[in-house]
């Protein structure tokens, strides 16, 4: 930083490195694939009704609401994580007015910021002429009564779900009354979308029936009971999902069935209702007794349901994603029994929590009341869970996205009063971490490190995003010390901090291994990624290297030995616990797509900060990276379609073969994060050299920057990623360099001219900038042209799995594979290749495109259909397939000599994997390790590297010497076959 001393700090993120951003004013997009996806979202932006994020600070404000207006829904609906999606709808809006300065945008958002400042004031005046604070109802005393096994629970409201597709859900229930549609539980975001399971439909007979939809009530898909279920006795019901076939139970018999169930829980859009005994739509609530509710992420066997007459689990576990047993002594407290730690409450019909309440410190603001986030701390120590009153949910997280959108409101559209309440959240957060709940009756002083510690290691509930990244930013802004020691109050000194310092891996850990009191064995991957962005920050403005340090070992950690082709990382593998959403053990690829893993928002995040560590270390890597995720998950997380009631963004993105996307998504973290994504496709096209210099080019998308302070205006045209070819138009005089980023995966040259004329001097090293250095003139043309090539990829642990890409591009398979569940395609594609190595020539042709140039790809072994990822649509698709190459073949070619392989000792994992020995045996093929060295310039280059690498299996004991010379032999015979077709030139704009 010393270096830079005379160099004024900037606002905002990368403010203070040596690299930094231009403002997103300065970058103005261009026709093309990112545009596309960025009009959408402003299309739902601008037809959303602003007045709906309101609703709730107006209950915890007590101010009066407009009629007909209700919350988002999904988790924005009055629940424990209620308020981060009006943050992460401020920071789009902003983004979206400054893309082109259309006023719409800037009118919804001054009046979401004047309104949330009215919240804040209201709350706040609460505290005049009043002694104490935090003011709270009591717990209820809600007690149990005889179960079917153990206690059981007289119903008053609210309960779990997850995302599932296969399910069962099991339970004893003791109906009190012949009420009809109340339900048993119902899972949903309203009367159009949901899932229900009522014991005592109002239709003839009044026999149960389980339901779902996406359209309503005229649009359910019905499993029908036989026979009515009778009053004050216990019956067991379950009902399960296995593919299309649903099946309803009633104590151990199958009661209905329907074979042509096309909707799943996913469809469901992660559903913010999730109640038992209580209905979407306002029915009564259940008048029953319920005991042992079990949740499955699979269908269970007629077998397993049958077993569970005889005992709480039968001859299961218990439910693997929830079991509730409700033997507590009381209260409203409802302990999971399942290895999720999934607890949830008990909770009345009203759950708005309005009221009078009276904050413990001035300046809060919030959807919920103050207490949710300070009974996190101490002295009671909050879970995640479901109870309104005593559990809580990432309210830190819920903090920084609401003061990041207020932050994002002032850069982009100079909204002073966003400034200014933003200011009085810090001072807020600034006494809750160092005071706390001084007015709770067991307080006994202020925070400690210890404390802070504590709460941080916490799973769900002690996830606060990057709250650490925005007070720093209010530091520079005030040039108030204390929001720089409230940023450092976040550091996770006890587990993760330390060992991201010194470089020791603990994202996963055995369970003899956990280091700290409450962190679990694998760790939630976005709640960790954007703690190391805020880090990142605190280093900025406090110049302290192990903030940076921890950072950079943090990404080394996830990319690449986490990473999959995708861009994306986290996911189950065998005998992990059943969280999609956490990190996967390190190196492990291939046992952890099978799952439906990926995350969205993480890939956000992830993104974030390769851009930021790239500002201060200038790595082609981070780069190359953010591209990937850019290109891939980013660009493939918003549907091709139109909506203004949902924004069409996914959570997960599966990479299982056949899997398929699903979009929707209103009021969650994905929909949130995803909002801003496609808000701001320019922030890192370009980039600029603090003391300006040096203009960095760091990705090829058609657009313009506006460089003032500079007198240069660059105009970028491209077709990336459907065309290989960048244009750049100088206008403007002076010297300047300019760094073209050389992506790391081109393989045909990357040739650059000024004015038309070739650069012999510019080295082009795939991986890394080249500079051009020069007095420009207005009307210099820098053309770029990246010849595409396709090449694959294989998983660290499983080389036979493997990705197919072109250029940044992941390439999908469409369809589901022939196998069934859990099968992959398998594709013999070394016989196709030429000495260029270029999968494309004749492996995997390009034989068609879409109306929008979306190239189309087909493999000659097997005609499979292959495109790109960002095409976004639910179609069936693999992402990964097997390789099956038995023979060492060099075109038609046979040499009757086995493809073997090389012991690698793969997979090699830090943490077990079920039934996959490590260190194995595994390795790449004799075939891979000589295609891993094309193209190949000659023939006789060709023939050199498949004998020195025969040579080295030789020695290794895998192949014997007569193998090897038969090999050699039949290489050098292969001329014809391996000649390089001509290739066809992509088109460039």
């Amino acid at each position: 930083m010393g270096a830079l001393a005379d160099v004024p700090a900037d606002p905002g993120p990368g403010g203070t490195a040596p690299v930094r951003p231009f403002r997103l004013d300065q970058v103005r997009l261009g026709d093309g694939l990112l545009q596309e996806k960025r009009d959408r979202i402003k299309d739902f932006l601008q037809e959303y009704d602003e007045q709906r994020f309101l609703v709730l600070f107006n209950n915890q404000a007590g101010r009066p609401n407009p009629d007909g207006v209700s919350p988002p829904g999904g988790w924005e609906d009055g629940g424990l994580l209620s308020g981060h999606w009006t943050g992460h709808f401020m920071t789009a809006l902003s983004q979206a007015y400054v893309d082109q300065g259309e006023e719409l945008f800037k009118t919804k958002l001054d009046w979401m910021v004047n309104e949330l400042a009215a919240c804040q004031d209201a709350i706040t005046a609460r505290m005049d002429g009043s002694d104490t604070g935090g003011g709270q109802p009591e717990d209820a005393q809600v007690g149990r009564v005889l179960g079917k096994f153990g206690s059981a629970l007289r119903l008053n409201g609210s309960n779990p779900t997850d995302q599932l597709r296969d399910f069962t859900i099991a339970t004893w229930v003791n109906l009190a009354s012949t009420q009809t549609w109340s339900r048993l539980f119902d899972f949903g975001r309203d009367t159009t979308v949901n899932m229900f399971l009522t014991p005592r439909a109002g239709a003839t007979g009044n026999m149960p029936r389980f339901a779902i939809t996406t359209g309503g009530s005229g649009e359910e898909q019905q499993i029908n009971g036989n026979a009515t279920l009778p009053t004050g006795q216990w019956v067991h019901i379950a009902v399960t999902l296995a593919g299309s076939t649903g099946t309803l139970y009633i104590d151990g018999q199958v009661s209905g069935t329907n074979t042509a169930m096309t909707l799943n829980p996913t469809n469901l859009d992660n559903p913010g209702n999730r109640w038992i005994g209580r209905s979407q739509y306002g029915d009564a609530l259940l008048n029953a007794i319920i005991d042992e509710f079990h949740i499955f992420n699979r269908a269970l066997s007629a077998a397993e349901i049958q077993s569970m007459q005889a005992s709480a689990a039968g001859s299961t576990d218990g439910g693997n994603i929830a079991w509730y047993r409700f033997d507590e002594e009381g209260g409203t407290a409802l302990e999971d029994a399942s290895p999720n730690g999934r607890d949830a409450g008990v909770v009345g019909d009203d759950g708005s929590g309005a009221g009078s309440w009276v904050p413990t410190h001035p300046g809060y603001l919030g959807a919920l009341p103050e207490d949710t986030v300070l009974r996190l701390g101490p002295p009671r120590w909050a879970v995640y869970g479901g109870s309104a009153d005593t559990n809580t949910w990432a309210p830190w997280y819920t903090q920084h996205k609401i003061m990041r959108g207020l932050l994002d409101a002032y850069y982009n559209t100079n909204n002073s009063q966003a400034l200014d309440v933003v200011v009085k959240m810090a001072e807020w957060a600034h006494l809750a971490l160092t005071i706390g709940d001084k007015n709770h009756p067991d307080y006994t002083g202020n925070l400690t490190r210890d404390d802070l510690n504590y709460m941080w290691d916490l799973y769900i509930a002690g996830e606060f995003g990057g709250a650490n990244e925005v007070f720093p930013e209010i530091y520079q802004l005030t040039g108030d010390a204390r929001h720089l020691e409230t940023a450092k109050a976040f550091d996770n000194r006890e587990s993760l901090f330390g060992a991201a310092v010194e470089d020791r891996d603990i994202l996963v850990v055995t369970a003899d291994k956990i280091p700290g009191r409450r962190r679990p064995v694998r760790l939630h991957a976005n709640t960790h990624v954007p703690q190391f962005i805020g880090y990142l920050r605190v280093y900025e403005h406090s110049g302290d290297q192990d903030y940076f340090t921890a950072a950079k070992h943090f990404y080394g950690w996830v990319m690449p030995h986490r990473g999959f082709a995708s861009g994306g990382t986290g996911g189950n593998y065998p005998g992990s616990n059943n969280n999609v959403e956490l990190f996967q053990n390190r190196d492990n690829i291939a046992h952890a797509i099978a799952d439906g893993g990926a995350e969205t928002c993480t890939t956000y995040n992830l993104l974030k900060l390769a851009r930021n560590l790239f500002l201060h270390e200038h790595n082609a890597t981070y780069m190359d990276n953010y591209e990937r995720g850019l290109f891939n998950m980013i660009s493939g997380s918003r549907g091709d379609t139109a909506s203004a009631e949902d924004p069409q963004l996914t959570y997960f993105q599966p990479l299982a073969p056949g899997s398929n996307r699903d979009y929707g998504n209103t009021g969650t973290c994905c929909g949130g994060t995803g909002m801003e994504s496609h808000t701001k496709y320019q922030e890192t096209v370009y980039l600029r050299s603090a003391d300006g210099s040096a203009l960095w080019v760091n990705l090829y998308v058609p657009s313009t920057l506006t460089w003032a302070e500079k007198g240069f205006t660059v105009e970028q045209e491209t077709e990336f990623p459907r065309g290989d070819t960048a244009k750049f138009t100088v206008t403007g005089q002076g010297p300047l360099d300019i760094k073209l980023r050389v992506p790391a995966w081109v393989r045909k040259g990357f040739q650059v001219t000024i004015n038309g004329e070739a650069q012999p001097d510019v080295e082009a090293v795939p991986g890394t900038y080249l500079t051009l250095s020069r007095t420009w003139q207005t009307g210099d043309v820098v053309e770029a042209h990246m010849p595409f090539s396709m090449r694959i990829e294989r998983a660290l642990d499983r080389p036979d799995t493997q990705a197919i890409m072109w250029g940044p591009v992941l390439l999908q398979i469409l369809g589901s594979p022939s196998g069934g569940t859990g099968s992959y395609w398998e594709l013999s594609l070394y016989q196709h290749l030429k000495l260029d190595g270029d999968y494309a020539q004749a492996a995997i042709t390009q034989t068609g495109a879409t109306a929008n140039g979306d190239p189309l790809f087909t493999t000659t072994n097997g005609g499979l259909t292959v495109r790109p990822y960002y095409i976004s649509d639910s179609q069936p698709v693999s992402s990964y397939f097997r390789r099956v190459e038995p023979a060492v073949v060099f075109g038609a070619i046979d040499t009757g000599v086995p493809n073997r392989k090389r012991d690698d000792g793969l997979p090699h994992y830090d943490v077990p994997v079920t039934g996959v020995p490590s260190p194995g045996t595994d390795g790449p093929t004799f075939l891979d390790l000589v295609w891993d060295q094309a193209p190949f310039a000659t023939h006789n280059a060709f023939v050199d590297a498949v004998a020195s690498t025969a040579d080295v299996f030789v020695a290794a004991g895998v192949y014997t010497a007569d193998e090897r010379d038969v090999i050699v032999a039949k290489a050098g015979e292969a001329e014809q076959e391996l000649a390089p077709e001509p290739t066809q030139r992509r088109k460039r704009m």
